[in-house]
């Protein structure tokens, strides 16, 4: 019998000591999810939260004041390789008499696209020159004067004209008062004295005429002269010009790059100058669609990472050149069956982008135009106002919630303005001052009227 009573006690120490053993294992385990904030059981119905509240227990939180952080914010945007497409022009109009480039190749400036015909082109060329020579002699026989055309302007001969018709007047002055001299005394005949004064008339026009034409030539022999000069500047106009146009029978690149397409084949007649004979791809970038909001913070000249599928893994570094800030529907717009998700605004929202060209360093890599991917820009925000990520609750649409303490320990729930979030911080660009007291622990369980012991934390980071 007594050791019938030594074996049930010994078998209930035993549950005691299990169920005290499994009540422990089993507050240790909940006790510390039950006091967790972020556990369900601590917002429940018997929650430590409810226990509190109802033993007006002070709730131990600590608080900080707003510090100056710096946000590296980076920027996405999905892109494309462009390129600068020149058209390549054939001028002549002549025949294609050889091709030296396909489509797809790499050229360099100056290289050799087409050959055309020059039969018609050397042709041309030797009567330009002949032209020029015979406006060269044309030009030395009028210095000379034996240019028949130009007689009326050879001022040495009409002045020997003048000269002797100068002598015949004198003669017939002196032989018209002989015959005067002779009727009057009655040893001349009327008819002679006639005779002589109508000779006398005759040389004295003719001398008049003779002065006229020495004056016609002085004046005009310097226009004669520059009239050659002007053909023979002329000729030589004309022959370079042809020479010039020689040049344009090979069709060259003018800029390095890749032949994107060659719209000529050998034998074919380029009947109207100016055709486009080939197109080349030059100056390759990368073109980005950025979304609106960015449009503040991309300046020419900072620094970015592209990546691209064709090299999938691989970054590239890239500079921004030129940012264009015309927002359009770029990423899809009025085109697109359906918006892009609600971005906090309550209502759905058209994508709006704004383009961003870039250098991309290739690092001997061979970029194409047409190659797709996305860039990374890094856009700092140094020394903004920020609060610890723990502090700020309902963060939506740029909005978010505090919860200020004043020096009596009040709680005030404050709404706020934030900017950049980062893994520890959110810029505040409204609503607080570094003065401020802000809640970082508990904040979005604590009403305005819980009693709490703060504990005031200086931020160690400015």
């Amino acid at each position: 019998m007594k050791k019938r009573r030594l074996s049930g006690v010994s078998n209930l120490s035993f549950v005691v000591l299990v169920t005290l053993a499994i009540l422990a294992g089993a507050l240790f385990v909940l006790w510390p999810a039950y006091q967790n904030p972020t556990s369900r059981m601590y917002t429940s119905a018997l929650g430590y939260l409810r226990v509190q509240r109802l033993l007006r227990i002070g709730f131990q939180a600590e608080a900080v004041q707003p510090v100056l952080h710096d946000f590296n914010d980076p920027v996405l945007g999905d892109g494309i390789m462009e390129a600068n497409f020149y058209n390549v022009p054939i001028v002549p109009t002549a025949y294609i008499s050889d091709l030296k480039v396909e489509a797809g190749d790499e050229v360099k400036p100056g290289q050799i696209l087409a050959d055309l015909d020059t039969t018609l082109a050397k042709l041309n060329l030797s009567s330009g020159e002949l032209a020029l020579a015979n406006a060269k002699a044309e030009e030395q026989r009028v210095a000379a004067g034996s240019v028949n055309l130009l007689s009326s302007e050879r001022p040495d001969q009409t002045q020997v004209d003048l000269d002797g018709l100068y002598r015949q007047v004198q003669q017939a002055q002196q032989l018209v008062s002989m015959y005067s001299e002779l009727e009057k005394d009655g040893a001349g005949a009327k008819l002679q004295l006639l005779t002589a004064q109508m000779q006398l008339s005759t040389v004295q026009t003719n001398y008049e005429v003779a002065k006229l034409n020495v004056a016609m030539s002085v004046a005009g022999l310097p226009q004669s002269k520059q009239i050659a000069e002007n053909a023979v500047k002329d000729a030589e106009n004309q022959l370079q010009q042809r020479q010039e146009a020689f040049k344009y029978y090979q069709i060259t690149a003018p800029t390095s790059g890749i032949v994107d397409r060659v719209l000529v084949r050998p034998g074919e007649y380029n009947q109207s100058p100016g055709n486009v004979g080939f197109i080349i791809a030059s100056d390759l970038w990368f073109e980005a669609s950025v979304d609106q909001r960015a449009i503040g913070e991309i300046q020419e000249g900072m620094d970015a990472v592209v990546n691209l599928e064709a090299y999938a893994g691989r970054s590239f570094p890239a500079k921004i050149k030129r940012v264009v800030p015309i927002v359009t529907f770029d990423a899809g717009g009025p085109e697109t069956t359906t918006p892009v998700r609600p971005l906090g605004t309550g209502t759905p929202e058209w994508p709006a982008t704004f383009r961003v060209r870039l250098e991309v360093q290739t690092d001997g890599l061979k970029l194409r135009p047409g190659m797709t991917g996305f860039v990374k820009i890094d856009c700092a925000h140094k020394s903004v106002l920020a609060v610890p990520r723990e502090a700020v609750s309902s963060l939506s649409a740029g909005q978010g919630v505090v919860r200020v303490v004043d020096e009596q320990g009040h709680i005030r729930t404050t709404c706020v303005h934030f900017g950049q979030v980062d893994d520890q911080y959110v810029e505040i660009t409204a609503g607080l001052n570094r003065s401020d007291w802000v809640l970082s622990t508990n904040p979005r369980y604590l009403r305005d009227d819980d009693k709490i012991n703060v504990n005031r934390v200086l931020a160690a980071k400015q």
